[in-house]
């Protein structure tokens, strides 16, 4: 096996495998339950590999547990919200998740283009609910994007993949768990690895195009290998025109940074998309 590949390994009691990334594999414990656990088993026998390779591989475990420990200190500190998944508790190997049947709204909405534009705005509004109730606890998401906004079996949106970071309440970094955006949901900063509620926002903006359009932001360009063509968009203010009744003015000031505060957001969401119960 090359040390730079990743086989499944399985953790006492899980099931058929739901997901990975980059750090985590995600698996069925039982049926209202999933188990998130690092991509690298613990006691590995890397005899086989050179030295990049076992620093490569442990450094990927400790980022994953690093990142697990931030999750659940996280969620633990929110407490239970219906945006938010809910922590189920600890297992020797990871964290026990609320198992979210319908999977992410990205893989949804691939699987169903056909989904209404009412639907649509009932998921960009509980995605900003969800934004606003974690800032309120001092919580800044680090990775929002279409793949994080879960769905339950009502098709209601929940948050997920909490490895982001909790701040103090003076702003100061209590806790950061190594989350940060993709290419598509970065605002353009001088520190790319900085976070914050306005970058929250920006991603938010982006992850709301997506559900309303059904497709990814700049699809002409690969976000992997035109990074700089990306943000070269963002910092010129380069971004697609959608009208205000799909939210085209909502995400544009989420992009553009011009909102003071997720339940700004929220708000506006209710008066211009959802007028009469607003």
């Amino acid at each position: 096996m090359s040390e730079f590949c990743f086989l499944p390994w399985y953790p006492r009691g899980i099931g058929e495998f739901l997901d990975a990334s980059g750090s985590n594999y995600v698996a069925l414990f039982d049926d209202q339950t999933i188990l998130k656990f690092p991509i690298v088993p613990p006691h590995e026998n890397t005899a086989a590999f050179s030295p990049a390779g076992q620093k490569y591989r442990r450094q990927i475990r400790e980022a994953s547990l690093r990142g697990l420990d931030v999750e659940e200190k996280i969620l633990e500190k929110i407490g239970h919200h219906e945006r938010i998944i809910s922590l189920r508790g600890r297992h020797e190997d990871g964290l026990l998740l609320e198992y979210m049947r319908n999977g992410s709204v990205d893989r949804y909405l691939h699987s169903r283009p056909e989904t209404t534009l009412d639907q649509r705005l009932k998921w960009a509004l509980q995605a900003a609910e969800g934004l606003a109730f974690i800032h309120s606890n001092h919580v800044v998401h680090c990775d929002l994007s279409t793949g994080n906004l879960l769905l339950d079996s009502a098709l209601n949106i929940k948050i997920g993949d909490f490895e982001g970071i909790l701040l103090h309440p003076d702003g100061t970094i209590a806790l950061d768990g190594g989350a940060r955006y993709n290419t598509l949901s970065s605002m353009p900063r001088d520190d790319q690895d900085h976070c914050d509620y306005q970058t929250d926002r920006f991603a938010l903006g982006t992850a709301i195009y997506s559900v309303i359009t059904g497709q990814r932001l700049f699809p002409d360009l690969d976000p992997v290998e035109e990074d700089t063509e990306v943000q070269r968009r963002f910092k010129a203010g380069d971004f697609p025109i959608l009208p205000d009744e799909r939210g085209g003015q909502i995400i544009r000031k989420c992009w553009m940074g011009e909102y003071e505060s997720s339940t700004q957001i929220v708000h506006d969401i209710q008066s211009v998309l959802f007028p009469i119960t607003a």
